[in-house]
């Protein structure tokens, strides 16, 4: 891989390290966080071959690091975007590290095969051994190393607690085991928690050594410990299953780290939101309509909801609904990320967002 430039020199990291800083208070320096990218006009396809199979396409480390500068080269980063890449081999990594055995689907997802038979017999070690542990300092090492003070490395994606014991249980095993085996799933859960600071606080530490602070695939940025929680799971069980399971590890983490937000992914997991809107400790909300839902436009309702609670928002738009939400929702606490279709449409949008803040 040739030398890497710096794109943290192409956009003012301080101003918006400023602006973070006001949006975990509530408050706003100049104009709500707005993050924009959009496709470089002189866009480039990698011109190197790709591995032949999936598995070399997600575990070759020179094809990923050449696949990261050719996409960081590619994009525009304006407003609030900071420039950084994510270490990944997908969400079930955190799963892998307890002994799953990882698929990978294509060269976006993967997943764990189910392998928990009995719920009592199952003691989650975390194996600093695994195959999947290993590459993963591995690629956060190499990652790491070309990246001080040219773009930032985010937190892995991490699905622990009921997230993860779906995943090595089996969604409708687990489902079944919340009403067959309550204490088991709780004993299990708060194990999964423990873990979770075990492995974040290793990556924190690894990232820590060329950067000063926290993005991860949810792009808010934090001086401190941060990261997106998250429990897919959970969007398919009661409110009242909810908060006796799974609010536990939410409540935990959102103490422990300096910063977080809550990913909160289609409406069947709206009933849980009075309950995360309670924990005085947790910042944030990341709201997600899901896979054919009504455009971010159409739930100002929910968004509102949570910024009149007191919590961070995070949301994602499509270009062309930048306007409407500015105009209908409080700055204060607001994070919009959009991705424009040509460098043209994303700097009138920035201009846009501008003058509408200084009205």
């Amino acid at each position: 891989m040739r030398k890497i430039k710096s794109y943290l020199e192409e956009v003012d990291l301080e101003k918006i390290r400023k602006r973070f800083d006001a949006f975990w208070e509530r408050e706003i320096i100049d104009r709500p966080l707005i993050s924009i990218k959009a496709p470089r006009k002189d866009s480039k396809e990698s011109p190197l071959p790709i591995p032949d199979t999936l598995e070399k396409r997600w575990t070759d480390l020179d094809y990923i690091l050449n696949k990261m500068r050719f996409s960081l080269e590619n994009t525009l980063f304006l407003g609030d975007a900071i420039p950084f890449y994510m270490p990944n081999i997908g969400p079930d990594s955190f799963t892998a590290y307890l002994g799953g055995d990882l698929k990978f689907l294509d060269e976006r997802t993967s997943w764990v095969e189910a392998f928990l038979q009995n719920l009592a017999e199952y003691e989650p070690i975390f194996d600093k051994n695994s195959q999947w542990w290993r590459f993963m300092n591995d690629l956060i090492d190499a990652v790491c190393e070309v990246a001080k003070g040219n773009f930032l490395v985010g937190i892995p994606d991490l699905h622990g607690g009921g997230d993860s014991l779906a995943a090595a249980r089996g969604p409708s095993h687990l489902s079944l085991d919340l009403y067959d085996r309550p204490d088991e799933v709780k004993r299990v859960l708060r194990k999964l928690t423990g873990i979770y600071y075990e492995v974040f606080d290793a990556y924190y530490e690894k990232i820590s050594r060329v950067q000063e602070g926290s993005i991860t695939w949810l792009p808010a940025y934090s001086r401190g410990k941060y990261t997106a929680l998250q429990n897919d799971f959970s969007g398919f069980v009661s409110p009242a299953m909810f908060g006796e399971f799974f609010l536990y590890e939410i409540e935990e983490l959102s103490r422990y780290l300096d910063n977080s937000i809550y990913h909160l992914d289609g409406p069947s997991s709206l009933g849980n939101l009075d309950a995360l809107l309670e924990i005085d400790t947790l910042d944030g909300i990341q709201w997600v309509p899901g896979a054919g839902a009504k455009p971010m436009s159409g739930w100002v309702d929910v968004s509102a909801r949570i910024l009149d609670a007191g919590k961070c928002l995070q949301i994602s738009c499509k270009p062309e609904e930048v306007e409407f939400l500015l105009s209908e929702l409080k700055p204060e606490g607001l994070f919009i990320s959009t991705t424009c279709k040509t460098e043209d449409e994303a700097y009138a949008l920035l201009r846009k967002v501008e003058t509408m803040s200084s009205r």
